[in-house]
């Protein structure tokens, strides 16, 4: 390290003239003396760096000795951290002894490993020991690494939020008709977030990612109001991905959408006037003009000097002829030459009026502020013919805005639809009402649900799996560390460095294989799957109700990667069902004036007319239909619907259910129909 003053540099100016002249080689041995002293890690160099050499980061090795064996005398030399680092935080280290984490800092430094605790008394008897817990569960798919059997019994830990859970159980689940899996949690800590990644607290390279960036539209926060709706009023939800959530406006405002006027016609407009528009913090609004009144006509000069401005005059009979004078110009101007008159000169008759109506194409948001309008007839307006009124022709209307009501400021949704892309955009479209203005939004989905409170485990049942209490590993102090060494190899280190008294600890050694399972294909005559791993596919036994009228149908299987145990399927099992089914797309009373009202007892009167209700005339399943994961299967014969699978929202009874996707036939008469169950 570099001394700022050295006094070899004064040595000189030491001596006397006469020692100077007579003893060169004493002068310079006195020198060379102090140059030496003054190297790195000699006398004098530390000396004047004594408050520098406190910071460890500054230090020489030597000196850090002399700390590592008076305040960290139990821990070895051989780390694989950094030792200055390490004796900075050295009283951290010491303040958190005995805790979880000053052990996983021991075996990150000394093995640059992670551990696994596990506390014996957690599984021990005691009376009245129930657990009462709010169920809660997350949605989780791609993108994700590994397979989430890996997560089966597991603590898990979201990545960005921080917060952490223990995996009860994992089910399949159809959210909107797409393929989830829903983790319930236990012990649940903090908060997940939507799109986060969840991943094994042990093991972050295993992870998947919640659910939330498409699903079923749970609320919408609105950024364009529209106008003139009404609270109460209903609404539909659409957006390019999504479709057949409905809701109701629960709150609107005054001070959002603006309408146009005609506050002065002015005269000299045609209706393809520029319009400018000054929005004054709102967007969006726009106005057309529709019509003129009290028409006149008008000459207007339209050509401009710049398309002849380089033509020579009189080379020829007209101003534009062959050879240089080729300009583009209007046929007076191409006919005309010197002995022309400037009145014969392309002064083109155009028809101008006063602007007799507008329509506003757009009542905008936002307008707290009333914005401004200037509307000009350029080609009119730059002639400057007086209005007789102080203006000039074509500049001289005035289009004035004025707020108008039924801005909506809020909605609630009451069937949630499928599909809801939460980046696209939904347009909320009036259903109660004409003439209102769609209002914009972005969807709310989550993937974060919780569920009603219940006894999750079996502690304080008796001859259980729980244990009794022997005084020695399963008791209240004793723990037990997994780890990849031998417990011989760290025991005396922990004791010296981390054990608390009075506890007792326990060592299991972690063994791993990495033999990799063979990739092996299965198939048949009409479709193969390629399975990354070598197991057994074990599908349920399908029961038939009826042989003829039953069919059983592969959902799903899952790919899974090459760790996983297990494969994940999904069986819908349909029966065929006999008789009609209508489906009602009038809203008028009438539509139902031939059927007893006691088959809509139980219908709601928001559903009734709409594409989404299918009542049965005769209908019959062969098996009961359940109120949920319920899926009918449509097969038109001849009519315009393609066959597909239609998720029900709601069963009313055996012939009467709400679906996600609208039925776009009005009657199933000349088709079939079957009913299923997702297993």
């Amino acid at each position: 390290m570099a001394i700022d003053k050295k006094i070899s540099t004064l040595v000189e100016q030491q001596f006397p003239q006469f020692a100077r002249d007579d003893g060169p080689n004493l002068v310079a041995f006195v020198k060379a003396y102090y140059e030496w002293t003054e190297q790195a890690n000699n006398a004098i160099e530390v000396s004047k760096n004594l408050i520098n050499y406190q910071d460890i980061d500054n230090t020489y090795d030597k000196y850090l000795e002399f700390f590592h064996r008076e305040v960290m005398g139990s821990i070895p030399r051989a780390t694989l951290a950094d030792r200055k680092k390490l004796a900075k935080h050295a009283k951290d280290m010491y303040r958190a002894r005995g805790s979880e984490l000053s052990y996983r800092l021991l075996f990150r430094l000394l093995y640059n490993e992670e551990i696994d605790f596990y506390y014996p008394g957690e599984d021990m008897l005691r009376a009245s020991d129930g657990r009462w817990v709010i169920e809660k569960a997350i949605r989780i798919g791609s993108p994700r690494v590994g397979v989430t059997t890996e997560f089966s019994n597991q603590n898990v830990e979201g990545l960005t939020s921080g917060a952490t859970a223990k995996v009860d159980k994992i089910i399949g689940t159809l959210s909107g008709g797409t393929l989830v899996d829903e983790l319930y949690l236990l012990d649940v800590v903090g908060a997940f977030q939507d799109n986060e990644k969840v991943a094994l607290v042990s093991n972050n390279s295993i992870f998947a990612t919640i659910v939330a960036l498409s699903g079923p539209l749970q609320g919408v926060l609105i950024t364009e109001g529209g106008a003139f709706h009404r609270t109460d009023d209903i609404v539909n939800f659409t957006s390019i991905s999504g479709s057949g959530a409905k809701g109701a406006v629960t709150a609107t405002n005054d001070t959002s959408a603006v309408q146009w006027s005609i506050a002065d016609g002015g005269s000299g407009y045609t209706a393809g006037a520029t319009i400018t528009i000054t929005d004054n913090g709102g967007a969006e609004t726009a106005f057309t003009i529709d019509s003129i009144s009290n028409t006149e006509s008008l000459n207007i000069m339209s050509n401009t000097i710049e398309p002849v401005a380089n033509v020579i005059l009189n080379t020829g009979p007209k101003f534009v002829s062959a050879g240089a004078n080729t300009a583009s110009v209007g046929t007076n101007f191409a006919n005309a030459n010197v002995a022309s008159t400037l009145a014969s000169l392309d002064f083109d008759a155009i028809t101008v009026g006063t602007i007799a109506s507008i329509t506003t194409t757009n009542f905008g948001y936002g307008y707290s502020t009333i914005p401004t309008s200037a509307v000009v007839q350029e080609n009119v307006a730059r002639t400057l013919i007086p209005d007789g009124s102080g203006g000039t022709k074509g500049d001289n209307a005035s289009i004035v805005a004025a707020n108008v009501p039924g801005a909506i400021t809020s909605v609630n949704v009451s069937e949630f639809g499928t599909t809801y892309n939460r980046d696209d955009q939904v347009s909320i479209s009036n259903t109660t009402r004409a003439g209102t203005q769609a209002a914009q939004g972005y969807p709310f989905v989550s993937g974060v649900i919780s569920y009603p409170g219940k006894y999750v485990d079996t502690k304080g049942w008796l001859s259980w799996n729980n244990k009794l209490q022997d005084n020695r590993y399963y008791q209240e102090y004793s723990y037990e560390i997994g780890s990849d060494q031998f417990t011989n190899t760290y025991r005396k280190l922990v004791n010296d460095i981390v054990h608390p008294s009075g506890t007792k600890m326990f060592g299991r050694i972690r063994l791993f294989s990495e033999a990799e399972p063979p990739i092996v294909t299965t198939g048949s005559t009409e479709v193969s799957y390629k399975i990354q791993a070598e197991v057994d596919i074990n599908l349920p036994q399908v029961t038939f109700i009826n042989t003829a009228n039953t069919i059983p149908t592969i959902e799903r299987i899952s790919i899974l990667e090459p760790t996983l145990g297990s494969i994940e399927t999904s069986i819908i099992t349909f029966a065929q069902g006999a008789g009609d089914l209508f489906i009602y797309n009038n809203p008028l009373i009438n539509t139902f004036s031939a059927t007893a009202i006691s088959l809509y007892a139980n219908v709601t009167i928001s559903i009734i007319g709409t594409p989404k209700l299918l009542v049965g005339n005769n209908t019959v399943f062969t098996v009961a239909i359940p109120a949920g994961n319920t899926v009918l299967r449509i097969i038109d014969t001849y009519g315009p619907t393609a066959n597909t699978l239609y998720y029900t929202n709601t069963v009313f009874s055996n012939t009467s259910m709400s679906i996600h996707a609208p039925y776009s036939g009005s009657t199933l008469s000349n088709g079939t129909f079957y009913v299923g169950t997702v297993v």
